[in-house]
């Protein structure tokens, strides 16, 4: 069987004042970063419940900027997860920092902190109140962790080792808005945190990010190289530090604040999308579904399932002849073509990484699906297993 209109990866979901408040800003012509930037931060340091916001052009300009306003410099390492998307690595390395991976939990699929304290005691020396790499002689910095498709680290043990050797700690939670552990939310971890607003998140405003923070320090450095390193004290072209250009327009922060404004209900709707899928695929014996966690509210960036990675490619294939987006979700990071050039790094190095990554296939998820496109979805997945001999 196969449907006409092809069911998308993601999908986006305006039902709230996204066109009441662009029309606005267009009468108004006041179409660069102001009010509804604004607007946008506030609403959300409030749902976060950190105390500073700083709106920027992507969720990686976001993750660089918080590193490099931490003092995040030449030759420091940062140790963070092999499975992610790549800007979370890349981010060290435009500090001309260096990442050092911790594989991750096979479960949450988060950077593991048991792994993590193995890595410590076997690849540095603790001296002088500082980490020093045995091999490249660098010093440990941080840890940054990424709140890979919605889960969350066990913060309570990496933030209390953290603090015990005075590392810093940096929260990517580009894919985790509204999420959840043990009642602490997503975004809330860290000296500071980030998030994205690509279509395919939670919310979007088209492209964006944010980092947000509880140090005033931080986000008022932050906050200037955003905007070409100037100050609000300064007068105008006058420029204190070496800034960028990360600045968004007020019709990007615009769509942000109508979505935030519904983000209850689009978490809510997201929920309901995929409790369908748990119940329509549980019987589906050559497939696994993610984890779900007594501790952990996963706010379903994505829905993805664990296939045998030897029909994996037919799987994906067979799903986009029938209409229905599918593709692996991630590829390594260590195995990414320059990581090998630069690092040396080769299969086998991260294997939880490497297996989840051959196994992993993300199916269609939105806000704003209903149950009949599930249905379809389920069934074909049903009818490939049926005709497919593993």
């Amino acid at each position: 069987m196969k449907t006409e209109k092809r069911i998308p990866l993601s999908g986006v979901y305006f039902k709230g004042k996204e066109k009441e408040y662009l029309n606005k800003i267009m009468d108004s012509e006041m179409i660069s970063m102001g009010f509804y930037t604004e607007k946008f931060e506030e609403f959300l340091k409030k749902k976060v419940g950190r105390k500073y916001c700083v709106m920027v052009s992507s969720g990686t300009s976001a993750l660089f900027l918080l590193l490099k306003a931490s003092g995040i410099k030449e030759n420091d390492e940062i140790i963070t997860s092999p499975f992610s998307f790549i800007a979370s690595a890349n981010s060290i390395l435009y500090c001309n920092a260096y990442p050092s991976f911790v594989d991750i939990q096979p479960d949450t699929l988060c950077l593991s902190e048991n792994l993590l304290k193995e890595k410590l005691k076997k690849d540095y020396i603790y001296r002088d109140k500082r980490f020093i790499n045995k091999k490249t002689k660098r010093v440990l910095k941080g840890i940054l962790t990424v709140d890979i498709l919605g889960n969350l680290c066990n913060y309570e043990k990496i933030e209390n080792l953290c603090k015990e050797y005075d590392l810093l700690l940096f929260e990517d939670s580009s894919e985790a808005l509204g999420s959840k552990i043990d009642g602490k939310k997503a975004g809330s971890f860290g000296l500071g945190s980030v998030f994205a607003f690509y279509p395919n998140k939670q919310i979007t405003t088209g492209e964006g990010g944010a980092v947000l923070t509880d140090d005033r320090k931080l986000f008022l450095m932050i906050k200037s190289l955003r905007n070409q390193g100037r100050t609000e004290t300064d007068k105008y072209f006058i420029h204190r530090y070496l800034g960028y250009n990360f600045r968004v327009t007020d019709l990007v922060s615009a769509i942000g604040l109508a979505q935030m404004e519904n983000l209850d209900l689009i978490l809510k709707k997201r929920k309901e999308v995929a409790q369908r899928y748990f119940k329509l695929l549980e019987n589906v014996k050559e497939i696994r579904l993610p984890s779900l966690f007594n501790n952990i509210e996963n706010s379903w960036f994505l829905f993805y399932i664990f296939i045998n990675k030897k029909v994996r490619d037919r799987f994906i294939l067979y799903l986009n002849e029938r209409n229905i987006s599918s593709r692996r979700y991630f590829y390594p990071i260590h195995l990414q073509p320059f990581y090998k050039k630069m690092f040396s790094y080769k299969k086998g190095d991260f294997p939880i990484t490497e297996k989840i990554s051959e196994e992993l296939v993300a199916i269609p998820f939105y806000t704003g699906m209903n149950f009949k496109e599930q249905e379809y979805v389920s069934e074909n997945i049903k009818e490939f297993f049926s005709t497919n001999i593993l």
